[in-house]
């Protein structure tokens, strides 16, 4: 097989140079308090309790004495379950502690003045 199609050089393609806008933007500034203050992070605060809560679980599960011959579940099973619960347990715990955070936070709301600039095009 050929390939049958002639020998005409690709065309160049050049990019466009950016185009600046050719109207004027009019900015006005006016004064106004804000409110600030800072809020916790939800979710590391819920992560935090619930890898400690692992961590706790682990800790006295496998410190507790265990008696394989007389036991109905393994050690295993228990600290399988005991995980999976105390995870959990962390998790709410964490959310809890992050909404009090909250609350104590907005005790500490400072206002600040801040610039609030708007633009519009001008007009000709």
């Amino acid at each position: 097989m050929t390939d049958e199609r002639p020998d005409t050089p690709e065309p160049e393609f050049e990019p466009e140079a950016q185009v600046e806008p050719t109207f004027e933007v009019e900015e006005t500034a006016e004064p106004t308090l804000v409110e600030v203050r800072r809020t916790p992070n939800y979710w590391n605060f819920m992560i935090l309790f619930a890898v400690l809560a692992g961590i706790a679980i682990t800790i006295i599960t496998f410190s507790l004495p265990y008696d394989a011959e007389t036991a109905t579940y393994s050690r295993g099973t228990v600290y399988g379950f005991a995980l999976l619960i105390s995870v959990a347990f962390g998790l709410a715990l964490g959310a809890v502690i992050a909404l009090i955070a909250e609350r104590v936070s907005r005790r500490s709301i400072r206002l600040v003045e801040a610039q609030k600039i708007t633009g519009k095009p001008k007009d000709r």
